[in-house]
């Protein structure tokens, strides 16, 4: 198990899994600020939905929203090259630059536009050239804006270190150099990237994003983009917990291609009014640290020992926001056996008892919003749907999962106390010794 362990840690450490995770936090930046009009548009009122469709103010507060989500690959392009351009300790922002400009080259410059034939009354879709389509930047890009942010960028890097450069006299200022430094590395970049747009139009995919969706995204979207790869990913994040690695950095590092995927088609579709693709990665981050509050409310409600009481108190506020790790060190819940059965299993059930009260309508399904992870969970439950089912289901579940903490909890209480109850009649025999 450790040399198992081992290897997963090395896994999520190796160098351009590090990058991959990184860039992506750096994403975060972005999506945060998104979120904001997420919470804005998301206020389970149902007045105060209607005021935002009848003035138009919804439209107005879907446009921050769509320049995030419809625009994340852009994002993502450029976060992994300059990443990775860090990591390298090489000129970051014209690795990202010239990145970008590859990620363009590959991008298709056709879209469709529709209309109505004012004649027969018919929709009529016609090809335009020249015009990037909006999908191509969003959801549907992301995974060649990977490749392509960490290919352009590891190969701007290895020209630059070739010495492919021109060199100007010391007496040119340095951003003047520097831009003359970038002309044969990112010239030499473009024309692959130009080859390579080319030997894609000559295939049945057209052009390289298209062959990336049809091989590679969209095949891992169907497996780990529905119920099972949520559920393996909350479950792993908390099974690594117990032996001390930082799981949902691991399960995070893993399936981060596939939640950022998710994430901006979730997104795009909130923005223009349209259901959710992926709803089940949206409760999942609400799934991920669920389990922690109820633990903490039967710690206040039912301790007997003096380190849990004390514990409690400390752990209850942060835990109303969704932070974990006072209990996980504090209990500890790590290399606890017995708290980690509660730990572990809780999760994929709250994961599919969600999935299926929204799959038979008692609960409303996920709207798509981004959503923080660090509201109160029932208040986030309610912005995640919109809707009054979603705090509600929230308590329900949060009950359920008390009573299955409760015995389990006892359990530790009872051999804490009796450790304490030991020591506490030690020390009073060993006073009592010295006394007489």
């Amino acid at each position: 198990m450790n040399k198992f362990l081992q290897k997963i840690v090395g896994f999520t450490q190796s160098k351009y899994m590090r990058i991959i995770t990184n860039g992506f936090m750096s994403v975060a930046a972005i999506s945060i600020a998104g979120s904001i009009f997420n919470l804005l548009k998301s206020i389970p009122i149902p007045v105060y939905q209607t005021f935002l469709t009848t003035s138009g103010l919804g439209d107005i507060l879907s446009i921050p929203v769509s320049i995030t989500s419809d625009l994340m690959a852009v994002y993502v392009v450029l976060s992994m090259a300059y990443t990775l351009a860090k990591e390298f300790k090489e000129n970051a922002f014209a690795a990202a630059v010239v990145s970008l400009g590859a990620f363009m080259l590959l991008t298709p410059f056709v879209g469709t536009a529709r209309s109505m034939d004012p004649a027969t009354g018919e929709i009529v879709t016609q090809t335009m050239a020249n015009v990037v389509p909006v999908s191509s930047l969003g959801a549907q890009g992301i995974f060649l804006a990977i490749i392509v942010g960490l290919l352009a960028s590891r190969l701007y890097i290895f020209f630059i270190q070739k010495g492919w450069k021109i060199k100007m006299p010391d007496s040119v200022p340095d951003s003047v150099a520097k831009m003359f430094e970038m002309m044969i590395p990112g010239g030499l970049v473009f024309i692959i990237f130009l080859a390579v747009r080319w030997g894609f139009s000559l295939t049945s995919f057209g052009t390289a994003q298209a062959f990336i969706y049809s091989i590679l995204q969209q095949p891992l979207m169907l497996i780990a983009g529905g119920t099972l790869g949520c559920v393996v990913y909350v479950t792993v994040a908390k099974f690594l917990w117990i032996f001390g690695v930082h799981g949902g950095m691991v399960a995070y590092a893993a399936l981060a291609t596939v939640i950022g995927a998710a994430g901006a088609a979730n997104g795009s579709a909130f923005a223009a009014g349209a259901a959710a693709p992926y709803p089940d990665w949206i409760w999942a981050n609400m799934i991920m640290d669920f389990s922690i509050l109820p633990l903490s409310l039967v710690m206040l409600f039912t301790a007997k020992s003096k380190q849990y009481k004390t514990l409690s108190k400390i752990a209850l506020p942060t835990s109303i926001f969704n932070i974990s790790e006072p209990l996980v060190f504090g209990i500890p819940l790590i290399m606890n056996p017995i708290m980690a059965v509660p730990f572990v299993l809780l999760q994929p059930v709250n994961m599919l008892l969600t999935m299926l009260v929204t799959r038979i309508g008692l609960v409303a399904q996920a709207t798509g919003a981004g959503i923080s992870t660090q509201l109160p969970t029932p208040i986030m439950a309610a912005f995640i749907n919109s809707h009054w089912s979603g705090a509600v289901w929230a308590i329900v579940l949060m009950a359920l999962n008390c009573v299955v903490w409760y015995p389990f909890f006892r359990a530790v209480d009872r051999k804490t106390l009796a450790e304490e109850q030991a020591n506490e009649a030690a020390e009073n025999q060993a006073k009592a010794i010295e006394e007489g």
